[in-house]
């Protein structure tokens, strides 16, 4: 298993050049390193790196898998951290106020993802759709292992319309580009092809890997220490650019272990951040309806695409859960990419543990 590929898949970043590239890698191996000959700790932590990103990007969040706090889950009083929202986005007070009672205890977090490319076929008749599931198991015992099974979901026609065009191409089952596939990192990508067929699920476990943030020149901070007031985040997570405080506040609630409380000060963070403007009722990429906010982003999407893009948060407002983020090009509204959370949870049985 590659390292930087979990890195990669789960937070993509912006195209670096190599010097910075390698200087950034250089740095996260010898943090990993260090992290490791601190065998018996008792609390997982949260790196600051600071990996010389270049732009905006250098205050965006970067998570790893770890072990992760047990804390109940707690009601803030009246009127604690609670900012003002504009109307169109009071539904992200309504979801705060709902996640912050969802239990947070248990002896493993499990998340299942869902990451999706869409890109041109190689004639540019249709748009094909890529996906891929990452099941996470992390545990809250600091020195236990972290399983994960990662299984590619095949490659097929986005829309109705594309499946039309799809079967008047002679319905195809293989794609092959004049050099390194879009989408997803699959292990034909280097040699430019895309599969409609399911893969086999890959199943691995690791140790001592931490959820990090990636914040230059942030501190040590542990995970029972991560605010839990929208002013306490915002002194963590903000940045001098408002669009990379909204990036860093939106992965954190789309994929931190950390107790609902803290969750539920990220909504109330993210309903007073300005460039977040509510976009309504929508259905996300899994057909589930929501209600979603839209922003610029700080950071470029991962499938390369030169245009203009906006980034879609969608929430489900009832339950206060994350549904999915969805980048979209504005000229035509192609999605680009997206990660939905098909279910998150605390939980005492880890489904994957010992298998392989």
């Amino acid at each position: 298993m590659d390292d930087y590929r979990a890195v990669r898949e789960l937070l993509p970043a912006p195209p670096l050049t190599s010097g910075v590239e390698q200087a950034g890698r250089e740095r996260l191996a010898a943090a990993i390193t260090q992290e490791r000959v601190r065998k018996g700790r008792r609390s997982a932590r949260w790196t600051g790196l600071g990996l010389g990103l270049a732009g905006a990007a250098a205050a965006a969040v970067l998570l790893l898998p770890t072990a992760v706090p047990t804390t109940g889950p707690t009601t803030p009083p009246a009127g604690h951290g609670v900012l003002t929202a504009p109307d169109g986005k009071r539904f992200l007070l309504a979801a705060a106020a709902s996640v912050a009672s969802v239990p947070d205890t248990g002896a493993w977090w499990g998340s299942t993802l869902v990451h999706g490319r869409e890109f041109r076929e190689p004639g540019q008749r249709y748009v094909l759709r890529q996906r891929e599931s990452e099941e996470t198991w992390i545990p809250a015992d600091p020195e236990g292992l972290t399983w994960s099974r990662r299984t590619y979901l095949g490659a097929g026609p986005a829309t109705p319309e594309d499946e039309a065009a799809w079967r008047a191409a002679g319905a195809p089952e293989t794609w092959t580009y004049g050099k390194k596939a879009p989408g997803l990192p699959t292990e034909d990508a280097p040699s430019g092809i895309v599969r409609a067929a399911p893969g086999k699920p890959e199943t691995f476990s690791t140790e001592d890997w931490d959820f990090r943030i990636v914040l230059a020149g942030k501190p040590l901070t542990k995970m029972n220490e991560v605010p839990d007031t929208p002013e306490g985040l915002r002194a963590l997570l903000g940045a001098a650019d408002d669009q990379a405080t909204v990036d860093n506040t939106a992965r954190l609630l789309f994929f931190a272990p950390v107790t609902s409380r803290t969750r539920a000060a990220a909504y109330r963070l993210l309903a007073s951040l300005p460039g977040v403007s509510a976009a309504g009722a929508v259905t996300d990429a899994l057909g589930r309806p929501g209600q979603a906010v839209e922003y610029r982003s700080a950071e470029y999407p991962t499938t390369p695409y030169a245009g203009e893009t906006r980034t879609r948060l969608v929430i489900d407002p009832d339950s206060g859960m994350p549904l999915s983020i969805e980048t979209r090009s504005v000229k035509d509204g192609l999605l680009l990419e997206y990660t939905a959370v098909q279910d998150s949870r605390w939980t005492n049985d880890n489904p994957l543990e010992g298998t392989k």
